[in-house]
């Protein structure tokens, strides 16, 4: 079927049904879909029937009234997406040939035979109120399963017969007690906010894993995924014991758990970044055999214990020979916020005067994490926490808040300044990041929070001359008054110009673009941090322990976000961190 026949048919079943309470279609020669179709917000739909239409791919969305849907005799039928309607009680369709299933948001669906579909090979369930037990025992041919939200599913059966599987998310099935994943395919597994599960079976049967996230799950408290060689992303929490040892993880943060008293991370030399910094609690700590260049033990009481007792003959801190050990000091810590692609791992970089952060001008984030480091000024200790970009929808509102707090518990002291950067003039739509990272953000702190955040305007040509910069900031004190108040509001505006120095050198004046440039960066740097020592407080903010907080944020969370259109998933993030971060936070 050709793209502008598809589109007339679609049209001409939107005007004909859109309106209707019934959808009622048998095809033949005269009457007849082939390709895709999409039943969208057909607000006083109640059923569907479709029969011998040779439609591949459909999708229900939206449709508030939609009680039956009966699509038994699409033969053709390869994919089928039914999401937002949560009066659907009935789904039939019995297509061999299926080989995507989505449901989410149909909370009074009943439960579904998958037995009949032998060939599916992606399944994502979410929202589905009324399944308490899936098998899986004829699904031998899925690559991906994805399940959300199924506030009653107890157990998921014989997982193991899908020897294809790759993919598998778990999240927010708080009665799932049983879970066996064990396939030899398997290279990406998440569980969170499944708080009765109490074991997961051994790692060693998924060999090929190369990613693995157990967040929110307090009653799984040991993890050992050392048989895994291929390991490289790693996202725990409420642990108090774990082995990652012979893995091949790069950054390891375990700022979740506050409560690790034994952490193995030996046997990996690929292993550059470790945070313990909120693991008050950790007693036996192994490293060895890292490429570590540095480690912040300054939260580690038994671990500092250990080290200016016997560093070198110490059986319970063991690390490389080389290994700079940062111990007991006062630190200024910067938090780093802005926009995705706006300069700030840029400066964290110049800051630092480093290359650890990773620079991109792209909408895309490419800080997927919380990147920290630690550097010395005038004899004073910083620490840099670059942030996840604003504008990165990818990432859940539960997964945005936990690499949230991750990032804040990296630095137990609380917070010195934070710096808000954009690239250019100070525009509308920068307007709209400050104000959702206020609500999200800077408000978590409560009273005179903005007395504690700087505006970094970077690619400022002129940030060496004063005058110019003092006549920019007077102009922006009389922009719009929206933009105006936020500048106000803040503690002050500082100008630098950061840049690239990562460019391809091909000739002699690409050469000389880089000396220059890195000229540049240096004087921003000096311009920067002169105004830091003078700015940061010597109050802290900071939130309360990850063990105050971890039960209502998950609470907050079960209650309050449930399943909103796409259009106000962006304004239900924000909504979502305020309303959390605004309850549990304290200054000291």
């Amino acid at each position: 079927m050709s793209k502008n026949k598809g589109r007339k048919d679609q049209q001409w079943f939107d005007e004909k049904y859109s309106e209707g309470k019934a959808i009622v279609i048998t095809g033949g020669r005269r009457l007849n879909f082939t390709g895709s179709l999409k039943i969208e917000r057909f607000n006083n739909l109640e059923s569907i029937n479709l029969k011998k239409l040779k439609i591949a791919y459909l999708e229900i969305s939206k449709c508030s009234q939609l009680n039956i849907t009966n699509l038994s005799e699409l033969t053709k039928l390869t994919s089928l997406s039914v999401s937002g309607c949560p009066k659907l009680i009935t789904l039939n369709c019995l297509s061999n040939g299926l080989t995507s299933l989505e449901l989410s948001g149909c909370y009074r669906l009943n439960n579904i035979d998958l037995s009949k579909f032998t060939k599916l090979q992606s399944l994502y369930l979410r929202g589905y109120q009324n399944l308490t037990t899936l098998d899986c025992s004829s699904t031998e041919k899925l690559i991906s399963l994805k399940i959300s939200d199924c506030v009653q599913l107890i157990k998921i059966t014989n997982l193991p017969k899908s020897s294809k599987l790759q993919s598998l998310f778990v999240i927010d099935c708080p009665k799932l007690t049983t879970l066996d994943y064990s396939t030899n395919a398997l290279t990406s597994l998440e569980i969170s906010g499944c708080t009765k599960l109490k074991d997961i079976i051994s790692l060693s049967k998924a060999p090929k894993l190369t990613s693995l996230s157990i967040i929110d799950c307090p009653n799984i408290t040991k993890l050992d995924c050392s048989s895994n060689e291929r390991l490289t992303e790693l996202e725990v929490s409420d642990l108090t014991k774990l082995n990652c040892s012979n893995t091949s993880i790069k950054i390891l943060s375990v700022n979740l758990c506050p409560n690790l008293e034994t952490l193995d991370c030996s046997n990996n030399n690929k292993l550059v970044n470790l945070d313990i910094s909120n693991c008050s609690k950790l007693e036996f700590l192994d490293c060895s055999n890292s490429k570590l260049p540095s480690l912040d033990i300054n939260n580690c009481k038994f671990l500092l214990k250990e080290y200016e007792q016997d560093s070198i003959k110490s059986k319970m801190f063991k690390y490389p020979p080389d290994l700079k050990i940062i111990e007991k000091r006062i630190t200024k810590n910067l938090i780093i916020v802005g926009r995705t692609g706006g300069g700030k791992s840029t400066l964290s970089n110049v800051i630092t005067e480093s290359d650890v952060f990773e620079e991109s001008g792209s909408s895309i984030s490419v800080t997927k994490n919380f990147q920290k480091k630690n550097f010395e000024w005038n004899g004073k200790s910083f620490n840099v926490v670059d942030t996840i970009g604003v504008g990165d929808t990818k990432l859940s509102t539960k997964k945005v808040l936990y690499k949230v707090l991750d990032g804040i518990f990296s630095i137990p002291e609380g917070i010195s300044q934070i710096l808000f950067v954009i690239d250019g003039r100070f525009t509308a739509e920068e307007a709209k990041i400050f104000n959702m990272l206020k609500g999200s953000i800077f408000d978590i702190f409560e009273i005179g929070i903005l007395d504690y955040v700087t505006i970094v305007r970077t690619k400022f040509s002129n940030f060496k001359n004063k005058d110019k910069c003092e006549a920019d900031k007077k102009q922006l004190h009389n922009e719009n008054e929206n933009i105006a108040n936020i500048v106000r509001s803040c503690r002050d505006v500082i100008y630098v110009d950061n840049p690239p120095t990562n460019i391809q050198i091909i000739d002699e004046e690409d050469e000389e673009t880089v000396i220059t440039n890195k000229k540049i960066r240096d004087r921003s740097r000096k311009i920067i941090l002169d105004y830091l020592d003078k700015a940061c407080q010597v109050d802290y903010f900071r939130l309360k322990t990850w063990d105050q907080i971890r039960k209502p944020i998950a609470e907050y969370l079960e209650s309050n976000c449930e399943d909103v259109p796409p259009e106000l998933e962006k304004n239900k993030e924000v909504e979502t961190l305020i309303k959390i971060t605004e309850s549990f936070c304290t200054i000291t």
